[in-house]
């Protein structure tokens, strides 16, 4: 038995080397449509096709933001979804599921009937895996970063971006239960052979952040005042706030940066190497007297960051005492460079400071 020729032209393995799984959205025997995620942070369904006794074949294909929202709330089909690509990347898999090298691109049109899913193929509850339910219940609203005052083109940078690596932070945090997270995290506590890149956290996290769920901009202005507009997960942007609110605070701000010069104290004290850095592998035998104080200064700083309810999930991480203490650090970094733009009236969290955007 073979399968049915498919017209269109071969393509290079590697363009399927570095798609990422996210979640799959129905199972049968096995995931009969996933959702992955691309090189350039674009979601992609693979979909089981076919098989012989020795193959399966499956197809990819590409789907954008409003198209998976749509499909995963029932209000598009997935033959839609089909009909709306560009393009579509059939390949096989054998008894071990790594793809072979027969990839080939092709459209819609090109595959045979029995390939293409039925007039009525919605992601009805009967079908839907509780992933795929979990995805549609998160629906994301219109936030804004009120932007006022004199700005440059490095302010317009870092804002958005430290804003994007808080937020990739505490998706991770609030979607453990997501197996896809849980398996970035574990790659990448499996790689910290005694050290951390917290680098590689931020960018890990939004790997695993579906379109749907990422902070995307829909609108920038900037009249003094203006905004960046964005459509995200309110939760999220409500825990962001809480943390904003401790570095934007004088009195908790001092607190803050008093903590963390008696952690780097403490670091030094104890000869432990890494206390500011993101990059560099940190190998230490940690004493039961240091893990203790290591724990303890972990549960002051959330007790100062008031992250109620945070440090069951953060240790789930399954890292040890020192490497969780370098996580927050990193993140305590990245939050107060937004300090500057907090006391100074240039950033709003939450409310867009462009009153009329067409007055003349």
């Amino acid at each position: 038995m073979s399968f049915p020729r498919i017209a269109g032209p071969k393509v290079e393995p590697k363009v399927l080397s570095k798609h990422s799984w996210n979640a799959d959205l129905i199972e049968f025997e096995g995931p009969l449509l996933s959702l992955y995620k691309g090189e350039f942070g674009n979601d992609l369904l693979y979909a089981w096709l076919d098989c012989t006794e020795t193959r399966n074949r499956w197809c990819v294909i590409p789907i954008g933001r409003k198209s998976l929202r749509d499909y995963l709330e029932q209000e598009k089909t997935l033959l839609t979804v089909y009909q709306e690509s560009e393009w579509l990347i059939i390949f096989h898999t054998g008894s071990a599921p790594n793809r072979r090298n027969s990839i080939q691109q092709t459209t819609w049109q090109n595959l045979p009937q029995e390939y293409l899913p039925d007039q009525d193929s919605y992601l009805a509850p009967a079908i839907a895996t509780q992933a795929a339910a979990k995805l549609a219940e998160e629906v994301s609203e219109e936030y804004f970063l009120g932007l006022d005052g004199d700005m440059y083109l490095d302010d317009i940078s870092v804002i958005p971006k430290v804003y994007q690596q808080l937020y990739s932070f505490h998706y991770g945090l609030e979607h453990l239960d997501r197996s896809a997270v849980r398996g970035a995290l574990s790659r990448l506590a499996g790689s910290w052979t005694g050290g951390f890149s917290a680098v590689h956290l931020f960018t890990g996290l939004n790997a695993v952040t579906p379109s749907i769920h990422r902070a995307q901009v829909t609108e920038l202005r900037f009249n003094s005042p203006g905004h960046i507009k964005l459509d995200l997960l309110p939760e999220l942007a409500r825990r962001i706030e809480i943390s904003a609110l401790q570095i934007q605070n004088n009195d908790s701000y001092v607190a803050l940066e008093q903590y963390y010069a008696s952690v780097y104290r403490y670091f030094k004290d104890n000869r432990i190497s890494g206390f500011d850095d993101d990059r560099n592998p940190v190998t230490v035998n940690l004493t039961t007297e240091v893990t203790v104080r290591l724990n303890e200064l972990i549960e002051f700083f959330f007790r100062l960051m008031q992250w109620e309810g945070y440090r069951t999930s953060f240790a789930y991480l399954n890292i040890d005492a020192l490497h969780q203490l370098r996580v927050l650090l990193a993140y305590y970094r990245r939050l107060r460079k937004l300090r500057p733009y907090l006391i100074t009236g240039r950033l709003f969290l939450g409310e867009s400071k462009l009153i009329n955007p067409d007055a003349t």
